[in-house]
């Protein structure tokens, strides 16, 4: 099993129903995981070209932040999600955005969607 993540990519984005929303970009925070199991133990050859690119990934979120306003965090977690899973190698993702600061009194809010060919393994941290 092999697995890319992509921690907390800062973008500003059009997303939201609220009047200040619907006017301006805000920060929004990117999180990406993918899960690919049949990836060897190591790759081919130690070149870019044998594994996943996680640029990729990056330019998959950043595409989709960028694209156009949505309304809501799950539109664009699952449109981030729907895209990685139509690469081959891929079969599991999980993605997270978060809206930091969007309350005087929490760091922030956020959505994580999750989903694939096989089944979530745990990882360390999360009691795996």
């Amino acid at each position: 099993m092999r697995t890319i993540i992509l921690d907390r990519l800062r973008v500003q984005a059009s997303v939201g129903i609220l009047d200040h929303e619907l006017k301006s970009r805000q920060p929004l925070l990117v999180s990406i995981v993918v899960q690919m199991p049949d990836a060897p133990l190591l790759p081919a050859a130690d070149d870019v070209d044998c594994v996943l690119d996680y640029r990729l990934l990056r330019q998959v979120a950043l595409e989709e932040a960028l694209r156009g306003h949505v309304n809501m965090l799950e539109t664009l977690a699952g449109r981030i999600a729907q895209r990685l899973l139509d690469i081959d190698a891929v079969a599991r993702v999980r993605v997270r955005v978060d809206k930091p600061n969007i309350f005087p009194d929490c760091d922030g809010v956020g959505i994580e969607v999750e989903h694939g060919r096989i089944a979530p393994v745990l990882t360390a941290r999360e009691g795996g």
